[in-house]
């Protein structure tokens, strides 16, 4: 019986060493194309078809470079969205990556047929705000601090209305909704998913949060070990928030602990459908 007691403990250090490692190594580098279809709202069944990705989290720094994130750039080339959204936290732990990013950020949005905008994130502002903007707008985003847009596609116009960062910007709902038009198609994005409420208020169909990374660790029966202020309620996926529809993305890169289980990185491809 000592034997088998010993055996099963040995086994059980070896498989505990060899997931540490594919959760470091392995599965933070193997990111997945999440196919989503959201129905649009009434009246609007002419933007059926349109294809939209979605990219957030990359923080490219340390442990996940510009080269890691190629293979969503290779993906999005592939895929050849019509509108290409950036959900927040591009850089992590210093704004020398800034720089780093730069050049990846432009492949990614040389893909999208009608353009690409993006919000901004908390990791953004900690690493100087004003240069992760205009590394954005240089590269061919436009930025949506608290305002929206209208994406003039061959389907119709579709509206976006972007919302500061909660955590460290100053967020303002009714001035990014100020210009969208009554009975308007508009989807929200605002980086981080807890305030949800708040966005639902200006009937958005759809809002697209990131921030969580899933819990970067998550577990069958338990979920996510740990999830970042102002991303506690909605850890990944969809969910309905009144008569909008919530969807946080995994993200694409990660941080401390630099480890993913259970919450695979992902490219975001949405079909908007009647």
């Amino acid at each position: 019986m000592k034997k088998v007691v010993a055996a099963v403990a040995a086994f059980g250090m070896v498989a505990g060493v060899v997931v540490a490692l594919v959760a470091r190594f392995v599965i933070p580098y193997r990111p997945r194309v999440n196919h989503q279809a959201f129905v649009l709202p009434r009246n609007h069944a002419n933007l059926a078809g349109l294809r939209i990705a979605y990219v957030s989290d990359t923080h490219v720094g340390p442990t996940f470079t510009a080269d890691d994130l190629q293979s969503i750039a290779r993906d999005l080339r592939r895929e050849k969205p019509d509108v290409l959204l950036l959900g927040g936290d591009y850089v992590s732990q210093s704004p020398y990556f800034i720089d780093e990013i730069a050049p990846v950020i432009a492949e990614m949005t040389a893909t999208p047929r009608f353009g690409t905008w993006a919000v901004i994130g908390n990791h953004d502002i900690s690493n100087v705000r004003s240069r992760v903007e205009r590394m954005l707008e240089d590269a061919g985003a436009a930025v949506l601090i608290n305002r929206a847009a209208e994406v003039v596609t061959d389907r119709g116009p579709l509206w976006l209305a972007g919302i500061d960062d909660l955590i460290l910007g100053t967020p303002d709902p009714a001035a990014a909704f100020a210009d969208v038009p009554a009975d308007a198609a508009c989807i929200c994005l605002w980086h981080e998913p807890d305030a949800a409420e708040e966005a639902a208020a200006y009937a958005p169909f759809l809002m697209l949060s990131g921030h969580t990374h899933g819990g970067q660790v998550s577990l069958p029966g338990i979920g996510p070990l740990a999830l970042p202020k102002a991303g506690k309620r909605f850890a990944s996926g969809r969910f309905a928030i009144g008569d909008m529809t919530l969807f946080v993305s995994n993200g694409v890169g990660l941080y401390r602990p630099p480890v993913r289980l259970g919450c695979p990185p992902e490219l975001v491809m949405i079909h908007l459908v009647a």
